[in-house]
């Protein structure tokens, strides 16, 4: 007869870990060549219109081409701008690439066909939306641009047994579903992701530019790339039923 476990078996976590390389402002040359050998990501149109909002994003193999891997060794220390999310109690998650903007002023294109509109925003933090999903033997990954506000919405709500009444906070958020793209990953790729340079007042540089409310006091004059790799789960061993012995030969 098969034994069964005593406990349940672990619980299976999904993860993608993420690091914030940075670049000096004034080097746009080294900060362009961090992109060669980057594989494009997501249909034509998307591309396109990545690239009209000032952003950049591309999938790498493993192991990383050698001019990321310096950069990724200069931020080794401590990994202060590094982070694992895991989504096992959640489905998505949110990565922020900035402090609070007191004023966030972008050009944005939502079609690649109309003018770009003016669009400013006060007290958001930017960063990046993910939402990873199990795809046969890898990850698909959903992610999307977003200004999340400082501010919280927030409500009373009465608690699940009517005793008392419990207070309630959500962020609100600022969406570009138009910026929206997924990509299948494995655990041997990564996917960075950044802004275009020469393009001020675009919402790539809004989340990846140098300025006053960078992610870390010490990238404030610098260009920043966001370097992300899922982390896959370790399927637990499967408790087979022991296999009886073969029958007697007649």
């Amino acid at each position: 007869m098969a034994r069964k476990p005593l406990l349940p078996p672990p619980a299976i976590h999904l993860g993608v870990e993420s690091i914030l390389l940075t670049c000096p402002a004034d080097a746009v040359d080294d900060l362009d060549a961090l992109w060669d050998g980057v594989r494009a990501v997501g249909s034509p149109e998307h591309q396109a219109l990545w690239s009209e909002n000032g952003l950049r994003i591309g999938q790498l193999g493993s192991p990383l081409p050698s001019r990321l891997q310096d950069r990724l060794h200069d931020e080794a220390p401590g990994r202060p701008n590094g982070c694992l999310k895991t989504f096992h109690h959640r489905q998505e998650a949110f990565l922020p690439t900035t402090e609070v903007l007191d004023r966030c002023r972008v050009r944005l294109c939502m079609d690649l066909a109309a003018p770009p509109n003016q669009r400013q925003w006060e007290q958001v933090i930017g960063g990046l939306w993910l939402h990873p999903r199990l795809h046969k033997r890898g990850v698909v990954l959903t992610c999307e641009p977003r200004l999340q506000h400082a501010e919280r919405n927030s409500w009373i709500r009465p608690a699940p047994d009517d005793s008392r009444f419990l207070r309630s906070e959500e962020p609100r958020w600022e969406r570009f579903p138009f910026l929206q793209l997924e990509t299948e990953l494995t655990t041997d790729d990564y996917l960075l992701i950044g802004p275009a340079s020469g393009m001020p007042e675009s919402l790539g540089m809004a989340l990846f530019g140098p300025g006053p409310a960078a992610a870390t006091p010490s990238s404030a004059s610098q260009y920043r790339l966001l370097l992300l790799r899922i982390r896959m789960p370790a399927l637990p061993a499967q408790d087979l039923p022991e296999i009886p012995p073969p029958y007697l030969r007649r």
